[in-house]
């Protein structure tokens, strides 16, 4: 098993299947916490109510001081859509209002599980 908690939560999830959204858990030494929450059925892109849902969700799953990955799931191919950078914003908008960190955002398509790393947009 890898050593590093995002290719831990990537190891697990593998690929994407369904429309789906996952929060893991990462203890302060590193290791993967038991405690996952699993969102099924999102929308393809989220809505108004979504950052403070997901503000809600991260601040129920959180145990101390740990730290949070989130994987956004769908069955497409490989490339971010511009769905996926929505969620992407939103899952980074609710993690500022959390008082842990946001250790990653993970995408997990039809063919494995990439890291979505945070984006600067050109003027």
């Amino acid at each position: 098993m890898p050593t590093d908690p995002l290719e831990q939560v990537a190891a697990l999830v593998q690929q994407g299947f369904v429309a789906r959204l996952w929060l893991f858990t990462i203890a302060a030494d590193g290791t993967l916490r038991r405690a996952v929450q699993q969102i099924d059925g999102i929308p393809v892109s989220p809505d108004a109510a979504a950052v403070g849902a997901l503000r809600g969700l991260m601040v129920h799953v959180l145990d101390g001081d740990a730290a949070i990955v989130a994987v956004i799931e769908r069955p497409a191919a490989p490339p971010p859509s511009p769905d996926d950078w929505a969620w992407h914003d939103a899952i980074r908008g609710a993690a500022r209002g959390v008082p842990v960190p946001l250790r990653g955002v993970l995408l997990a398509h039809r063919e494995g599980v990439d890291v979505l790393e945070p984006r600067t947009l050109a003027a």
